[in-house]
């Protein structure tokens, strides 16, 4: 999305000191800046430059879809605000207010009778942030963590709490595990010397692939029985666990 004006609002200061008046606001142009990426369905209506850049849009379409039917509909029911926050600006945070209509649906065994237009390349329903901004907090959450990721963030003037980080981190869908084919097996204490499980990674990939509540071999066979494409296991330990890993090899040879 391209700027190509801005109202701007100054505070300017005098020589002696905590005092300062504020300039009155105006419209000043400047050269085209890209602060948003390339939303062809939006259009701005307004960007105030304070001590945070706001950016007023709206939806470029006269229509919008249902999202239960999928009816288009022009019939405007109300309007509405949305506030998202999105990356910063040359260190500035940026605010989108976002109107928003509602529209009537015009299919009548729709169950749904109002509707709210959405933005999918711009966000997601219910949500406060944008798609790329709630991505590079979720890789500061991956990398950082909870607390550390959001003490980064002030400095960088991202907006989000540890807890936002953490639970944009457990939102993203694990990635579809392949069929392993060298498997370690071992045997780890829930409480030492009472409590034993069981503990099997994949050992090229180095990531674990499940954890058992104990290193029985029943249950360590049951969990080997749906698997194929696995080669030998390795990495034995303990009783229990030599006699469960013979029990997996034997039943891994049973299904090639």
């Amino acid at each position: 999305m391209v700027l190509p004006q801005a109202r701007c609002c100054e505070m300017w200061y005098t020589n002696e000191p905590n005092k300062f008046f504020p300039q009155d606001i105006f419209l000043t142009q400047f050269e085209p800046m890209t602060i948003l990426p390339d939303l062809s369905d939006l259009l701005n209506e307004q960007v105030n430059l304070t001590n945070e850049v706001t950016i007023t849009v709206r939806a470029a379409s006269p229509t919008a879809s249902c999202p239960c039917c999928g009816t288009i509909s022009k019939r405007v029911q109300s309007r509405y605000t949305r506030t998202l926050r999105d990356l910063p600006a040359s260190g500035r945070p940026v605010v989108l207010i976002v109107c928003v209509r509602r529209f009537f649906c015009q299919e009548s065994m729709c169950t749904r009778k109002i509707f709210a237009e959405r933005f999918p390349s711009l966000t997601l329903p219910r949500m406060k942030f944008t798609l790329r901004l709630q991505e590079t907090l979720r890789q500061m959450g991956f990398t950082l963590g909870g607390e550390a990721g959001a003490r980064l963030g002030r400095q960088l003037s991202i907006p989000g709490s540890s807890d936002t980080l953490l639970r944009l981190v457990k939102q993203r869908e694990l990635p579809v595990a392949s069929s392993p084919r060298v498997v370690g097996i071992d045997d780890w204490s829930w409480k030492r010397r009472l409590r034993y499980g069981t503990l099997i990674c994949d050992l090229e990939n180095n990531t674990s692939i499940d954890v058992l509540p104990d290193r029985e071999v029943e249950t360590v066979g049951g969990t080997s029985t749906g698997r194929r494409k696995t080669a030998s296991p390795l990495s034995k330990r303990g009783a229990g666990s030599r006699r469960s890993t013979r029990s997996k090899a034997g039943s891994i040879r049973a299904n090639p």
